[in-house]
């Protein structure tokens, strides 16, 4: 068998074989636009500033955060403090909402009231958002509260 493999290496080695090979490219295309998305991070909490004040900055309470992303220039920031509690105990009178805002990362903002538009940055955000509610002539009867600040990126 030795004889007879080597006269099929010899004939093959004087019949080059040419492999053909092709070679392209595969293109990816993308088009980004200009969008703006906001994420909760964490929900604020409003702690006790006496008997008729519920408010984030005070001891127990801690701010909201959200997180905007944007793809593009030209987009505002802002908050809508809301006009009512959205669920409380029974009894509660008027109230007086007050909403702020401050950013850090693409876009710095100070603490700012929260009807206040402000420019944002491209990237990515961090927005805290406080709220407080005054009870006006009253005391908060025990209970939960809730009450939703409206962030808007346009």
């Amino acid at each position: 068998m030795k004889y007879y493999l080597l006269p099929s290496v010899i004939i093959a080695s004087a019949f080059p074989f040419y492999a053909h090979a092709a070679i392209t490219t595969v293109p990816f295309n993308s088009q980004v636009d200009a969008t703006c998305t906001i994420t909760l991070q964490s929900p604020g909490v409003l702690g006790q500033d006496g008997v008729s004040k519920l408010d984030s900055k005070a001891a127990g309470g801690r701010s909201g955060r959200a997180v905007v992303l944007t793809t593009g220039e030209g987009f505002n920031l802002s908050t809508t403090t809301p006009t009512a509690f959205s669920s409380s105990p029974a009894g509660v009178g008027a109230v007086t909402f007050d909403s702020s805002y401050r950013a850090s990362g693409a876009t710095f903002i100070a603490d700012t009231p929260g009807s206040t538009i402000s420019r944002l940055g491209h990237g990515a955000t961090n927005v805290d958002v406080d709220l407080s509610a005054t009870a006006n002539g009253f005391v908060f009867p025990l209970g939960r509260y809730t009450a939703e600040v409206t962030v808007t990126c346009e």
